[in-house]
């Protein structure tokens, strides 16, 4: 019997582990004025895109150029993308002049001790998370490799609900195209006589 509900305790115990590491959890993080910022209010008009990162992570700052790009694309639609910094302290002010040198579009947190990282499940860089406007995370993505940012392009895609044709126009305006050349004319078969 007390088997059966230390086992009990176990499980339930488990489960409400996880519900928690699947939301975003109140927490105030400083950003690069050292102000302290409330995570929520980024996510509270739209879909949240979180990546963690460190100076040394060299797929992390490939990442966050493409993630730039999906900011800029999708931040009129509700969308915000946060960088969150985990190197130390002492490095900040790396940190910082590396951000200013990008000119990046996104907010950037920094999480010294890796506190919210680890408690995500951090445990590789770059770590990627997706939550909805109520912090639910709907994924996580380990590492990066080029061409990635697509699959978190039609993810953020189905959490803002775009309309299909509104999602193909989008997609279309980011790729660059060479300009349309009109075929030249060819001659009429028919002579004027």
């Amino acid at each position: 019997m007390k088997k059966s509900i230390v086992f009990s305790l176990t499980i339930i115990l488990s489960l409400l582990w996880a519900i928690g590491t699947n939301h975003l959890p109140k927490i105030k993080l400083k950003d690069l004025q050292n102000k302290k910022q409330e995570l929520s209010k980024y996510y509270s008009d739209g879909p949240i895109l979180i990546n963690f990162w460190n100076l040394a992570c060299e797929p992390c700052k490939k990442e966050m150029k493409e993630l730039d790009k999906l900011n800029i694309k999708y931040r009129d639609l509700g969308f915000d993308y946060i960088s969150i910094n985990i190197d130390s302290p002492r490095s900040m002010s790396k940190v910082k002049s590396y951000i200013k040198s990008q000119k990046f579009s996104f907010t950037v947190l920094s999480d010294p001790k890796a506190e919210l990282f680890r408690k995500m499940g951090g445990k590789v860089m770059p770590f990627v998370l997706i939550a909805d406007t109520v912090g639910q995370i709907m994924s996580r993505h380990i590492g990066y490799n080029p061409g990635d940012e697509k699959k978190l392009e039609k993810e953020i895609i189905h959490l803002l609900a775009i309309s299909e044709d509104k999602a193909d126009t989008l997609l279309e305006e980011s790729e660059v195209k060479p300009p349309e050349i009109a075929p030249p004319e060819k001659p009429s078969d028919k002579t004027d006589k």
